[in-house]
């Protein structure tokens, strides 16, 4: 046998010898693999953490309200009973703001920057010209209270389901039945929300408590802000 030539023997043995060098090749590569989506799934796992975080401190009465401002197009019901109710239907610089107080029907339908307030009993309207100011009316109101504190949060159960809602101290903007004792004192408010659609609104004035139905669409319906053709001018 030649200087040059390998046994059988030295031939299995650095063929035995080449094969553990690929074998820990393929371990590496492996456990980099392994590592690398170790931390891809630590990253996602961060970023979805962080987001239901965020998505749990979100305010949702502050998003209510950047929905509503994005296109100025929305049409909201506040009810107490049959009696006592409200609808504001917007689009843009136009409001149909239809209310019921005890009982009794009025209409004021903003347009042109003038306002119509129609009265049911008589079938008269009256026109109030250069007067619109009923048009921001709720989004001030609305912008002013979460601009005044960060709300309580909590779960509540309104009418048989649970609720998450938001409390706010001192604000009784949405009472319906106001008078000089409830509308002062212990007073806060608070909105029931499911998912991000607003459902309730309770003002609470120490032991007594007002709930209103809500009902929101971002939509209108244009004839709203139409006088009727039965309405003469007062």
């Amino acid at each position: 046998m030649s200087q040059t030539e390998t046994s059988p023997i030295g031939h299995l043995i650095e063929q035995g010898i080449g094969e553990n060098k690929m074998s820990k090749k393929k371990i590496i590569i492996i456990s980099i693999c392994v590592i690398v989506v170790l931390i891809i799934l630590g990253v996602a796992i961060y970023f979805i953490s962080k987001n239901i975080e965020a998505s749990a401190n979100e305010n949702k009465l502050s998003k209510m309200y950047n929905k509503m401002m994005e296109n100025k197009t929305y049409t909201i019901s506040f009810k107490l009973d049959d009696n006592n109710q409200n609808t504001i239907s917007r689009n843009g610089n136009m409001a149909n703001i239809d209310t019921y107080s005890n009982g009794k029907h009025t209409t004021t339908i903003i347009r042109d920057g003038n306002t119509h307030l129609l009265l049911y009993d008589t079938k008269k309207f009256y026109t109030y010209q250069n007067n619109d100011i009923e048009l921001e009316e709720l989004p001030n109101s609305l912008n002013k209270i979460l601009q005044s504190q960060e709300p309580t949060k909590g779960e509540e159960e309104v009418n048989g389901t649970m609720y998450k809602y938001e409390e706010y101290k001192g604000v009784n903007s949405f009472l319906m039945n106001a008078d000089d004792e409830t509308s002062e004192g212990n007073i806060s408010t608070k909105f029931y929300f499911k998912g991000d659609n607003l459902k309730y609104i309770k003002t609470i004035m120490g032991d007594t408590s007002e709930l209103l139905e809500i009902n929101l669409s971002y939509g209108t319906d244009n004839k709203a802000f139409e006088i009727p053709t039965d309405f003469q001018e007062g």
